[in-house]
Formats: C-alpha cells, structure tokens, sequence
C-alpha cells in the first residue's frame, strides 16, 4: 500500500517543486524605479507591494526602490499622508511612480506621550508643526522656529544676543516660577537648545491637560515633543545644507549729535541754574569731535550654519548620522557664539525585539559684550575714543559728571567666555511580549558642563579718574547630570467595532547639579575696628605679575571661592487608557503619582489625572451624504497637572546660615575681634506642596472638501490653584519671608488652526493661519492686599513700572498719569488740592502735570492707577506658499495686539542726567518759545520727577512683523541626474525685513526678563535682520 503511494507522492512533489521554481524563475525580474513628489522630488518610506502577495520594499533616502515582480504584475504603493497609487510591470521599462498628497489625512500618525496615536483618534488639543516647515527658518535651535506657527505658543526673544535662548510660554504664564514647558526628545528630556534644527523630523505640543497630564508634575506649562529623524532601508545617502547670512540691527537709536548734545546740556544747566564754571571749555575743548559711540560698538554681523548627514538601512537596522556647525558674529563688536554638534540615531528591529538608541553631543562658546550697552549709549559725543597718548581713554570732562567706561576699550581688555559641552544619550527596547502585549525600557543619561571665565587687567578707566582699576579673574565650572529610567507595558486588543490602548509604567529620575567657582582680585583688604565698627580699605596686592589671567597666578590677592552640590530625585507611576467604539466614540482616561524630593515627606507625592472624550460626528450615517464635510470631531479634557519650578532645594527645610568674622560678626567689648557664629534665617514648613494646574479644553476638529481645508478650534480655561508666593513677616522675626501654597491665577484663552492647500496643474499653494486669544488674571495672592512688585529699571529697586495684584494681569502696569505740561509758572503754581496746597511744588512751566488720581490732595505711589498690560491679548501668524513647476517662495507673517509696552529706553534716554548723552527728541524740549511739544524742560536733576514711572512711557506694543521670506529653486530631475545629485535646492532669504508697528523703540519684540516683568523693554540686544543664501544638497 505504501509502495503504491509512492508515485503519487513523487508526482505531487515534483509538480510542487516545479510550481515553485516556476514561481522563483516568474519573478525573476528585478524591477527599478523611482517614487517622487507633486513638484518632482524625491519621496523616501514609500510601500511597494506585488499586489495580492507578500513581496515588498520601500523607497529609499532618493526615492528608488527595487523589486522582484514578473511582467503585467501591479506594483501598489502607499504611505501615510499620500494617495495609494498602482503601476503595472512592463518588461525592460523602470518605473516612475508620482505620488499626490491625501488630503483626508485620516490615518496621519501624530506623537503622544509615551506612544503615537492615529489623529482622527485624538482626544486632546495638540498641535503639530513638520521638520520641512522647521528646515526654512535659520535657527540655531528647534525652539526659536515655532514662533507663531502654533496658537496658543508664545515664543520671544529677550534679544539679539547670539546663541540667546528664547522665552517660551504655552497658554499664558500660571506660576511666578519657571514658565518654560518641558521638552522630551525622541521620548526622554532634553534639552533642545543642543540640537539642530536640521535634525528634526517633526514637533508636537501637548497643550491639555489630558495631553500633558502623563508627565504630571513636569508639565503645567506644558509639554513639547520632538522627534529627530532617523534613517530608511536603502543604499547610504548623504545630505547636506548651509547657509551664509549678513545680520544687521532692525532699528537704531536716534542719539544727539555734538552741536545737539550742547544745545540740551546747555539748556539743562542753565534751567537748573547751574553751570559748571568750566563748562564753556569743556564744549569746546575737543572742537571737531563727534563721536558716534552707538556706530563704534555695532557692527554688520555674520550667521552661518552647516549640516551634514548619512542616513540608510538595511531589512534590520537603519542609521542616521549628522554633524552640525552655527557660527554667528552678534551686531554689537565682541558679542559671538560658535556651536558644535554631532548626533547618532540608530534602530534595529529583528521579529519581537526592536532597539532604538539617540546619542547627541555639542560643545558651545558664547561671548557677550563686555561692556554696558546702556552706558555706552550714556557717551557723551564730545568724547574721543582715544586720548593724546592713542591709548583707550578720553579727554578731561567737567569735574563732577560721571565717568562711564569707554566700551571700546573695555572690549579691548577684558576677556570673557562661556563654554558649555553637552552630552545625551538614550537607548529604548521594545520586545513583542503576546499578540497586542509589549514590553518598553527607557535609559538616558545628560551630563552638560559649563565653565565660565572672566579676565579684567589692570587699566586705567579714564582720564578723570587716576586710580587704576584692580586685575580680576573669575573661574566658575558647573555641572548638570540627569539619568531617567523607565518601565512601561503596552497592550493593544481589538473586540469587533472595540478598540482598547493601555499604557503603564514606572519611571524614576535623578538630577545633580553642583558648582564651584573662585575668584581673585590684585587687591588686599584690610580690615580695621574703629569706635566698634568694621572699617575696610582696599589696596593693591603687590604681586610681580599686576596683569594675571589665572587664579593661581592671582595668589597673594584677595580670594574667594564658593559652591554647591544638590541632588533631586522624581518617582513616579503612570497609566493610561484609550477607548474607540467604531472609531466614533472616544475616551481617554490618565494617571500619573510622582512623589519629588523636593517636598517634605508628609507632601511629597502628587496624584495627577487627566479624562478627556472625543466624538467624531462626520462617521454619523446622518452625514454620510454631506459630500463636502471630510471630517468633524468634537473633543473635551479635564486634566490636573503639577509643578515645582517655584521651589528650591531646601525651601521646606528649617536653614541655619554661617556668619563669617568680618561680614557680620559679633564685636564684643570695644576694639575686641568680631566672632563668627550662625543663626536660622527660614521656618521649617511640612505643608508645602506642588502647585496644581486644573485645565479644561473644548475643542472641534473640521476638515472640508476632502481636507482641503483643515483646521481646529479650542477653548480653555487653566486655573492654577496652590500658588507659591513669598509671605512677608516682620522683620523682627529675623527670617526670609516663608513661601507658602496661597496664590491662584487664571488663564483663559481661544485658539483658532487652520490651513488650506490645493494643486492645479503646476501650482499648489499652502495657506496656513494661527489665531489665540489670551486673558491673564490673578485670582488671590497671600492676602487680598498683597502687591508683587517687578524689578525697577535702575539698581533694581528704583523706578519700577509693573505691580501684580489681585484682579489684574501678572505683572501689570501702574503708573502715575501724565497729563500734559504746565505751560506757565502760574499754571503750576495754581495746581492745588482743596485745601489750596500745591499738588506739585516743585512743578514749573515746561514740567509734567501729573493726576492726583486718588484726591487726596496729594500725589505719591497711591496716585499710581492700572494702566493695562504687557500681555498681548491676541497673537497670531499666517504662512503663504505657492510652488510652480520648480520654484518655491514662501511667506510669513507673525504679530501681537492688545499689549502694552513700557519703553524703558526713553526713561533712560531722556532722563536729563548730567553728562549723558540722550536721544534727539529732546531737542524738542519745552522752552518758552517751544510750547507746542510733549518734551519737558530739559533741567538738571529733574526736581520734578517728570522721568517718575507714568504714562509717559507707556506704548501701544502691537505689531505685525515679516519673520520670514524665502525664494528657492530645485534643479530638475533630468539635470540632477547628469550631475549625480538626487537634489538640489538653492534658495534666497530675509528675517524680520519689514515691521509694522506704532512702537517707537527699537523692537516691539521686548522679551520677558521675568514673570512680574512682561512688556518692560530694559535696552536689550535688539531683534536683527538677516538676508541669507542657502543650498539644500541630497546625493
């Protein structure tokens, strides 16, 4: 029987191998081709498949691709964002596949916290902004190129300087601590100032709390995520990019010259009567000088970049490598930053077991000037920059003016440097546990050193002064070291029409933070106690070497050293659950427990939990036949997040302080030595705890005629509950004044997303907009009656415009009111009070008349009233790109309106101090024949205080600015080819060219220098423009 058998069994296997290798010797043909764009360029991660088998690839890094199929066999290919398209296989013929964009969107893939989410699915507001869009802006990081491509995402500069971090705020500003949102790259922290912009494939803001309440305590101001690229299987490709750009300070200061700076300084004395007997020589001393002090230190400034990388892959691994160089030479001479950085991306993926590992390294150095901007605006033009003897000094001034430093020749002698090098890795594992089941492990590290240096020699100042200033050297190295270790499973099941994502981990993680710094001056002090008190004289050291530029060659001057080493520590459990009946239904449900070291041990865990739903009402059959509606979806979040940023260290602690001998030591008995000793200087206090940001978000996601026309609406309403202020105590009590959980603040706020793109024959156009609308309050402080002042624009303390109170916006203006000029002594002596007083005695023709807004019959700090804000309640941008056939322009437009600006630059600048210089307005000062003007009496002193913080000052700081303008051309295919480059873009562009705006300082772009402080411009590195040449290579 078996024997029988035996031919049939033959014969199966025979025909079974000949079906195979009839099979085999089919598809035998290897099949080439190219995968590209709507405008011809070529597109990389493209699906090829043989229809109705298994057989496939993917384009690579050039778009070609290579596959076996036999002839008249259909080629399908597909990928996220791009309509499938299929080509049929023709003998000898390589194949050219165009593929065109998918508007519908539908199964877009966008970055979540801890995993990735179909958009159509999402719950949550989060918006998202691609690498290309990135690629056009030339930044030296990440950061700075969102502004205005996100609504809600406040982005500004506090200026110019080269290498300058910006200031980030997402929704508004809800704790006076740090306001900057967290940053995670490729999954971990990070720092994004340390990457390239060249690097990123794709940017996500989580702006919920149903987004960002997975990261719980780090992400009450929100969360950013950025995603590099990595590589794609195929052959090695290498791309290159490089810019080379002038830059050039948007505006200038209008200064007076020499014949104005005689006519103001004549008139101030004179109206003051007080002249300088001496006087009349020193404007004629330099006769023929007229030295422009703000064109000496500013100078045409250069910014390049350079970005090279090789990427591919093989069925396993893919690799993607870079190096990048920034080089800017800053406007103001000396002012420069230089960044190094190279970065490794790598994934293995083999059946269950898929590693990822991000490797980023990069060295800095920052130079800022080294002189005082503001003083070197102070320059009187009298002044020469040399002396007779061609050395940095100047001719003799009036004895008793002041005696600024000349900037030139500081920039010449001092020596200053800031060097930072910064090392991040991570590596991720995936393993496949079970159908649905994953097993995910997170390990990185950050270690970021910076040493600071700070060399002045010996030298004389200026000429009024003989005393020559004392050398100094200044060391200081700090280190930054952060490691992050996580666990996490994944579990994905799908029930029929039920669809369920489950995410859950622990994560744990490490700071330290420490530094050491010395310093040495040429100098000794010697102390002495006369009559019980401490008598200091500074004198020269003596040393041979007056002129040392290291601490140790400093030895035998005076020498101080400090330092610190702190250690913080983060655990935290989280999970997450995502449901989707039909993919019309939707929910989200978050938790997250981190306990921080920060906090006492009875307050040192924090529950934060996030629920959010979705409905996608255009899958409803009732609008099956609404041809027109793509997509519309309705969304709400409630989520809670935490925050800490307003603590230190130890502030839950009870601290004792040292007194040294000299420095507030004890003297006992007379003439007797000072004792050293310690006290305690803060309360213990168990209950401090994380400050709470409670968010609600309505949103609705729309998409027209087959997502054409896209966008999204949001509404929200943070309230930020447990504020950390600062309480004042009597100062009997001897302590700091104790940080307690008692403020609330609010931030409420619209946001409107929209784009629109559609192709005709060889055009397309891209029309994207953003729209916010924020309104800033702060609901209670420590007591109803508490005032959080700013920092005064002079020594800190003095002149400070901004006040935060109860019902009011962070850091809002009260000022005095101005109300014109008394145009006679009479008119100011006739402005009483009801008893008939003067309300300004000192006030005479040409002074600020000032309100007694309170009439109470006298004007002081209680007469200052609200007088708005530097919050801006409406910020927007608007993008326009058009493509024909090869050439591309882009345009972008960014603004604010709705916010004040206090133009601390006229406070300075006209302030009617002896021997500066100021600005050319006032030579529109009031005199007697010059009534029909806003400029006071130029008069030494000032004894009215017409430069008090008032309304003054105060301007309208809307503007609408070009960020952006760009104009590139791709070489066509056919000469790419010959030339073998699979592209080449090269492209012209301009930075801030155009500025609408009725600000009349330098930029409307003032910056925060801190949370009570919004909309205070300080004289600042000023934005600049830049006109760029670039060149985008790929072979």
């Amino acid at each position: 029987m078996i024997k029988n058998l035996r031919w049939p069994i033959h014969f199966l296997f025979g025909l079974l191998l000949l079906f195979i290798t009839g099979e085999s010797f089919a598809q035998d043909n290897l099949v080439k081709g190219q995968v590209l764009n709507e405008i011809d360029q070529p597109v990389a991660g493209i699906s090829i498949k043989v229809k109705g088998t298994t057989t496939g690839t993917v384009s690579d890094g050039l778009g070609h691709f290579a596959i076996r199929a036999s002839v008249n066999d259909i080629l399908v290919f597909s990928a996220v964002g791009f309509k499938t398209q299929e080509a049929t296989v023709v003998s000898g013929k390589e194949i050219t596949v165009k593929m065109m964009m998918d508007m519908t969107g539908l199964n877009e893939v966008v970055v979540i916290g801890y995993g990735t989410q179909k958009r159509s699915n999402l719950t949550s507001a989060v918006s998202s902004v691609s690498g290309e869009t990135l690629d056009k802006v030339a930044a030296n990081n990440p950061v700075n190129a969102l502004q205005g491509r996100v609504a809600g995402l406040s982005v500004s500069s506090p200026g110019g300087n080269p290498g300058q971090a910006s200031d980030v705020r997402l929704r508004g500003i809800g704790t006076f601590g740090v306001h900057q949102p967290l940053y995670i790259i490729d999954g971990v922290p990070g720092d994004p100032y340390y990457l390239s912009s060249n690097d990123v494939a794709s940017v996500e803001v989580l702006k919920d709390g149903a987004a960002a309440s997975i990261y719980g305590s780090n992400s009450a101001n929100g969360v950013i995520l950025i995603t590099t690229k990595k590589g794609k299987k195929g052959a090695p490709i290498i791309d290159f990019s490089g810019f080379y750009s002038t830059v050039t300070p948007t505006e200038k200061y209008k200064f007076l010259d020499a014949e104005g700076y005689k006519k103001v300084h004549t008139q101030m004395y004179t109206n003051a009567g007080a002249l300088p007997a001496d006087f009349p020589a020193y404007l004629t001393k330099n006769t023929g000088v007229n030295t422009d002090w703000q064109d000496l230190i500013n100078r045409r400034g250069v910014s390049q970049n350079y970005n090279i990388g090789l990427s591919g892959g093989s069925d396993y691994l893919t690799y993607a490598l870079s190096g990048d160089l920034t080089d800017d030479k800053g406007t103001f001479i000396g002012s420069k930053f230089n960044k190094k950085s190279i970065k490794s991306r790598n994934d293995f993926t083999k059946g269950i077991l898929n590693v990822s590992s991000n490797i980023v390294y990069t060295e800095t150095v920052s130079e800022a000037a080294k002189f005082d901007v503001k003083d070197s605006y102070f320059q009187s033009p009298l002044l020469p920059v040399f002396d007779n003897n061609e050395q940095y000094g100047y001719a003799l001034t009036v004895d008793g003016l002041p005696k600024f430093q000349n900037p030139i020749g500081i920039d010449h002698f001092l020596d200053a440097n800031s060097k930072t090098r910064y090392l991040a890795g991570s590596i991720k594992l995936n393993l496949k546990l079970y159908k649905g089941l994953s097993y995910t492990a997170n390990l990185s590290y950050i270690n970021a050193q910076t040493d600071d240096y700070e060399h002045s020699p010996s030298f004389r100042a200026n000429a009024n002064d003989p005393a020559v200033s004392f050398p100094r050297v200044f060391n200081r190295t700090s280190n930054y070291k952060e490691r992050l270790m996580e666990h996490l499973l994944n579990y994905d099941l799908n029930i029929d029409k039920h669809s369920f994502k489950l995410v859950a981990g622990y994560t744990a993680q490490e700071k330290t933070n420490k530094f050491l710094s010395a310093t040495v001056d040429g100098k000794t002090i010697v102390r002495t106690v006369v009559n019980g008190n401490i008598v200091e004289t500074e004198v020269p050291a003596g040393f041979s070497n007056p002129d040392f530029n290291t601490i140790t060659a400093g030895i035998g001057g005076t020498f101080n050293a400090a330092g610190s080493n702190n250690k913080y520590v983060r655990l935290s459990t989280l999970a997450r659950l995502n449901y989707a009946y039909d993919d019309k239904y939707l929910l989200q449900v978050s938790v997250r427990r981190d306990g921080s070291s920060i906090f006492g041990e009875d307050r040192r865990y924090g529950v934060f939990p996030s629920v959010s739903a979705g409905w996608n009402i255009s899958k409803e059959t009732f609008l099956k036949d609404v041809s027109w509606l793509t997509n519309l979806k309705l969304r709400a979040s409630y989520g809670e997040l935490g925050n800490e940023g307003a603590l230190g260290y130890y502030d839950h602690q009870a601290l004792i302080t040292t007194i040294n001998n000299w420095s507030g030591g004890y003297v006992q008995g007379s003439g007797s030595t000072p004792w050293p000793g310690s006290a305690s200087y803060t309360l213990l206090n168990r209950d401090l705890q994380w400050e709470t940001l409670k968010s609600k978000n309505l949103g609705l996601d729309f998409g027209l005629f087959n997502n054409s026309l896209k966008g999204s609406i949001n509404y929200y309403n943070n309230v930020t509950d447990g504020l950390l202020i600062t309480k004042e105590v009597p100062p009997s009590a001897g302590l700091l004044d104790p940080i307690l959980n008692v403020g609330k603040i609010s931030n409420k706020g619209l946001e409107l997303e929209a784009n629109y793109q559609f192709t005709k024959n060889d055009w397309r156009f891209d029309l994207g907009g953003t729209f916010s609308l924020l309104k800033n309050k702060v609901i209670s402080l420590a007591n109803p009656d508490q005032v959080l002042f700013g920092t005064g624009l002079r020594f800190g303390t003095d002149h400070i415009p901004t006040q935060t109170t109860v019902g009011r916006e962070i850091g809002a203006f009260y000022l005095y009111e101005a109300n014109g000029l008394f145009q006679s002594d009479a008119e100011a002596a006739n402005y009483k009070n009801a008893a008939g007083d003067p309300l300004q005695p000192d006030a005479v023709a040409g002074d600020v008349r000032f309100r007694d807004a309170n009439n109470d019959g006298v004007i002081n700090e209680k007469d200052k009233t609200y007088q708005g804000s530097g919050f801006a309640k409406y910020e927007y941008g608007f993008n326009i790109g058009v493509t024909f056939k090869n050439f591309d322009l882009s345009l972008f437009w960014q603004g604010v309106g709705g916010n004040k600006i206090y133009n601390g630059n006229r406070f300075e600048l006209e302030g009617m101090d002896a021997g500066r210089n100021f600005l050319a307005t006032t030579l529109s000062a009031w005199t007697p024949q010059n009534t029909n003007t806003s400029m006071p009496r130029a008069v030494l002193g000032d004894p009215n205080t017409n430069t008090r913080e008032s309304t003054r000052f105060l301007e309208n700081g809307a503007y609408l600015r070009l960020k952006l303008v760009q104009l590139g051309y791709t070489l066509p295919n056919e000469v790419l080819k010959k030339m073998k480059f699979s592209r080449l873009r090269v492209y012209l562009s301009g930075q801030n060219l155009v500025t609408f705006t009725k600000y009349t300082g330098l930029d409307p772009e003032v910056g925060t220098f801190s949370a009570l402080d919004t909309g205070v411009d300080r004289m600042l590195y000023p934005q600049n423009k830049r006109l760029l040449a670039g060149v985008q290579l790929t072979f």
